[in-house]
């Protein structure tokens, strides 16, 4: 079973991307830019869906003593993510700068986790002082 973190961190990519194409539609009269965007951002969710069960598969299979064969899978993952990388720029119609950018959206995902689970504690233990816990 995966963390409450990285469910969490899963479900933000999936709703930042999913705003920011919304609003690459709505906003850029070029459709390489939403595509761009639309790409990019595919392919960072469908690869932290796929890394988060391979680690999920692994720390699994390492907790009950097996030694299993899931963190080999791990290069052939990532080799299919350097070739779709690599088709998505060469062959789509695409504007590489917004690839880039939907790509990157599940460094935000990490950043808004990070802050929120930072900010959680502190505002749990001030309701609890002021008498709202």
């Amino acid at each position: 079973m995966a963390s409450p973190s990285i469910r969490r961190i899963e479900r933000l990519n999936y709703g930042i991307s999913a705003g920011a194409i919304v609003l690459a539609l709505i906003t850029r009269r070029s459709s390489s830019v939403s595509l761009g965007l639309a790409v990019g951002a595919g392919l960072t969710c469908l690869n932290f869906f796929v890394l988060r069960k391979l680690v999920v598969k692994w720390t699994t299979e390492a907790a009950q003593g097996k030694a299993g064969n899931t963190g080999l899978l791990m290069l052939p993952k990532m080799l299919g993510l350097m070739g779709a990388v690599a088709v998505a720029v060469l062959i789509l119609p695409i504007n590489v700068v917004a690839f880039a950018i939907g790509y990157s959206i599940f460094i935000v995902s990490i950043i808004v986790d990070a802050i929120y689970t930072a900010l959680r504690p502190a505002a749990a233990d001030s309701a609890s002082e002021n008498g709202h816990g």
